[in-house]
C-alpha cells in the first residue's frame, strides 16, 4: 500500500500546507494524484494522508478528490482505490456536499491510524450494512452473505459486486472443485 502525504503537496504547488482551497488548487492537485495513483500496484488502495488541522474547501474537493472517485469508479484506473485518511469533520461535510449537489452515487471510506474507518458519500443501506458485515469479517463469499443475511445467493453476490465496482472492497478469485469463487476483502491500510 502506498501512503501519499497530502502536505507535501504544498511545496509542489505552492499553497498553504493546511489549505486544501479553490478550484484551480483542487486541479493541480488531481494531475498529480492522477499519475501517482497509476504507480500504485494493481489491486492496492493508495492513501491520502491528510495533516492534523487542514481544511477542504467544496471546490477543491470537487476538483480533486471527487473527480478522482469518478474516474476510480468509472475503471480508468484498473482495480485501485483512494483512502483518505485523517479528515477532519468539516472536510466530510465539504466532501458530502459535494456528491450530493451533484447526485452522484459516489462513495470513500475515511480511516486514520488506529483502524477506525467510515464510509462517506452516497452509498444505499444494505451496501453500508455489507460493507461494515466485509469490514468486521475482513473477508467474504456471496454464500457466507447469503447465509448471514438470508438473501439469495445472487442478492447477495450483486450486493458484493456493486461494493467492488464502488472500490470499496476489492475482490479475488479462486477455482476450487465448485467452480470459480469471488472473495472479498475490505481495504487494508495499517499493519496488523
Amino acid at each position: 500500500m502506498k501512503r501519499y502525504d497530502m502536505a507535501s503537496l504544498s511545496s509542489e504547488l505552492s499553497f498553504r500546507e493546511h489549505l486544501f482551497l479553490t478550484r484551480e488548487i483542487g486541479e493541480q492537485v488531481y494531475h498529480l494524484l492522477e499519475a501517482r495513483l497509476q504507480q500504485v500496484s494493481e489491486g492496492q488502495p493508495m492513501i491520502l494522508a491528510f495533516p492534523q488541522g487542514h481544511r477542504i474547501d467544496a471546490s477543491f474537493a470537487d476538483e480533486s478528490i471527487v473527480r478522482l472517485g469518478e474516474k476510480i469508479v468509472g475503471g480508468e484506473f484498473g482495480n485501485r482505490c483512494i483512502l483518505l485518511e485523517g479528515l477532519t469533520d468539516d472536510s466530510i461535510t465539504n466532501i458530502n456536499a459535494v456528491i450530493s449537489l451533484r447526485r452522484l452515487k459516489l462513495a470513500f471510506l475515511a480511516v486514520d491510524l488506529d483502524g477506525n474507518w467510515q464510509c462517506i458519500g452516497q452509498l444505499e443501506p444494505s451496501l453500508r450494512e455489507t460493507l461494515e458485515i466485509v469490514a468486521q469479517r475482513r473477508r467474504l463469499t456471496a454464500p457466507e452473505l447469503a447465509g448471514l443475511k438470508e438473501l439469495a445467493i445472487n442478492s447477495a453476490s450483486n450486493r458484493l459486486k456493486r461494493l467492488c465496482d464502488q472500490r470499496l472492497v476489492r475482490r479475488e478469485y479462486r477455482v476450487s472443485e465448485k467452480g470459480l469463487q469471488y472473495i472479498y476483502y475490505f481495504w487494508q491500510w495499517v499493519q496488523d
